[in-house]
C-alpha cells in the first residue's frame, strides 16, 4: 500500500501546485487585459481537465480494472444526453478552448484595426473607433458559434431555445434589448463619438467610449457617468463637437445711462479678442468677435460680448476671465456698472 499511497499524495500535490500556479497566472493575465472574460473561461476549461486527469491517475494507481476505465472513457469520449441535448465532456472542453482562443484573436485584430491598419486620411478616429468596435462584437459573436458547434451543440435545438427565450426577452429583457440596438445605431450613424462634449439629461461632459450596452461620460468633476444608449437615442443631445470643436460665449453686461456706448462697445470687444483661449477674428467659417447693444434697461443700457472658443469644456472659466477683465477694465475707464434703484414716497 506504500507505492500507492506515495503515489496519491504525489499526484494530489502536483496537482494542487499546476492549480495554484494557473491561478497566479490567470490574476496576472486579468490585471494586465482590459476584459479577461476569455481567460477566466480557458483557467476553468483547464482546471476542470487537469483534475480530471488527476481522477483518471489515481483510478490508475489503485488498480481500477479495465471495464471501470472503459466507462471513464466512454463517459469523456460518448458523453450523456440531457434536455435534448448531447453533452459530451471532451468536445466541451474543445469548445470552450477553441471559442476563447478565437475571442483573444479578434481582440488583438481589433486593436490592430483601429490602431494602425485604419490610419489614413480617410478614417477619421471616430470612424476607425465605429469599425473596430463593430469588428470586436461581430467576431465575438462568430467565435462563441464556432465553440458552441465544436463542443457539440445542435444549432437547430439552440434556435429553439432561443425563440422560447424570446417571450422572456420581449418583458424581461426589453431594456437590454433596446439598449443594444441602441448602441448599434450610435455605432454605425456616429452622432456620438470618442471625445466629443456632450450634455443628455442633465448630464454634461466629454464621451470617453461607446459601448454597445452603454457610453461613457466624463464629466468637468472627472466623474465617469454610465448612460444608457436608449437614453442618448431618445433624448435631445447637446454636441458642441459633432461638426467642429468651437463654442460661442455670451457675456451680458450693463452700464450707467450717460456711459460713452462707443468706448464701452470697444473695451468690450478688446477683451473678447485678446483673451488666449478665443478665436481670433477671421478663422474660416466662425463670426469676428462682436459686442452688442441689446436693450435699454430700466437701470441700465444693457450689451452683450460674443466670441467664441476653441474648446467648449473651457468656457466656464473663459467666461469667468472675461467678467474679471471687464470689472477691472471698467473701474480704470470710470465706467459705472449699476444695480436696480426705487424711490419710495410715503403719503402721510
Amino acid at each position: 500500500m506504500n507505492d500507492p499511497v506515495v503515489a496519491t499524495l504525489a499526484i494530489v500535490g502536483g496537482t494542487m501546485l499546476v492549480h495554484g500556479l494557473s491561478r497566479w497566472l490567470l490574476r496576472r493575465s486579468v490585471r494586465r487585459s482590459e476584459n479577461g472574460a476569455e481567460s477566466i473561461w480557458l483557467h476553468a476549461t483547464f482546471a476542470l481537465s487537469l483534475w480530471a486527469a488527476a481522477g483518471m491517475a489515481l483510478l490508475w494507481v489503485w488498480g481500477a480494472n479495465d471495464r471501470a476505465a472503459d466507462m471513464a472513457k466512454r463517459f469523456l469520449d460518448a458523453g450523456f444526453s440531457l434536455a435534448g441535448f448531447k453533452i459530451v465532456p471532451v468536445r466541451i472542453v474543445m469548445g470552450v478552448v477553441l471559442a476563447a482562443v478565437l475571442i483573444r484573436v479578434v481582440r488583438r485584430l481589433r486593436y490592430h484595426l483601429g490602431s494602425s491598419w485604419l490610419r489614413g486620411e480617410q478614417w477619421e478616429p471616430a470612424a476607425r473607433e465605429s469599425v473596430a468596435t463593430l469588428f470586436g462584437y461581430a467576431g465575438t459573436v462568430l467565435a462563441v458559434l464556432a465553440g458552441v458547434a465544436v463542443a457539440g451543440f445542435n444549432l437547430t435545438n439552440l434556435a429553439i431555445v432561443a425563440g422560447a427565450l424570446s417571450v422572456g426577452i420581449g418583458f424581461g429583457l426589453q431594456n437590454i434589448v433596446n439598449n443594444f440596438v441602441s448602441g448599434l445605431i450610435l455605432l454605425s450613424e456616429r452622432p456620438i463619438r470618442r471625445g466629443d462634449f456632450v450634455r443628455v439629461s442633465g448630464i454634461e461632459g466629454e464621451v470617453r467610449r461607446v459601448h454597445i450596452r452603454a457610453t461613457e461620460i466624463e464629466t468637468l468633476d472627472r466623474v465617469s457617468v454610465i448612460v444608457p444608449n436608449s437614453e442618448l437615442i431618445a433624448n435631445p443631445v447637446h454636441n458642441w463637437r459633432l461638426r467642429d470643436p468651437y463654442l460661442r460665449i455670451v457675456i451680458p453686461i450693463g452700464v450707467a445711462y450717460g456711459s460713452d456706448t462707443q468706448r464701452v462697445s470697444q473695451i468690450l470687444r478688446e477683451l473678447g479678442k485678446n483673451h488666449p483661449l478665443t478665436l481670433p477674428d477671421g478663422t474660416p467659417g466662425v463670426p469676428d468677435t462682436h459686442v452688442y447693444f441689446t436693450e435699454f434697461g430700466d437701470s441700465a443700457l444693457m450689451f452683450e460680448l460674443r466670441t467664441f472658443i476653441r474648446d467648449a469644456s473651457k468656457r466656464g472659466s473663459v467666461a469667468s476671465d472675461l467678467r474679471f477683465a471687464i470689472d477691472r477694465a471698467f473701474r480704470e475707464n470710470k465706467i459705472t456698472i449699476p444695480f436696480p434703484q426705487r424711490d419710495v414716497w410715503m403719503k402721510t
